[in-house]
């Protein structure tokens, strides 16, 4: 049981980090040439700015679903071992 909540703190706390990695390496300059964001502290500000905080956790339940099981296998082995 422990394990299970270990991996939803792991996902809560890694996704607005794996969100901005995510738009910064998907970003495209606009027909002007320029770029969205200037680096990972613009893009957090923006995100925040036009998706509001919870933006930061969207795709939140697919996140848990990819990490999730992770955490707890890793957790449960390590416990064994």
């Amino acid at each position: 049981m422990s394990s299970l909540i270990a991996s939803v703190f792991c996902s809560c706390g890694v996704l607005p980090f794996d969100n901005v990695r995510t738009k910064l390496q998907s970003m495209a300059p606009n027909e002007a040439g320029v770029l969205p964001y200037k680096g990972i502290t613009d893009c957090f500000v923006k995100t925040v700015r036009y998706e509001g905080v919870t933006g930061l956790w969207a795709g939140l339940p697919t996140f848990y679903c990819r990490v999730g099981p992770h955490a707890v296998i890793t957790l449960l082995t390590m416990e064994a071992l």
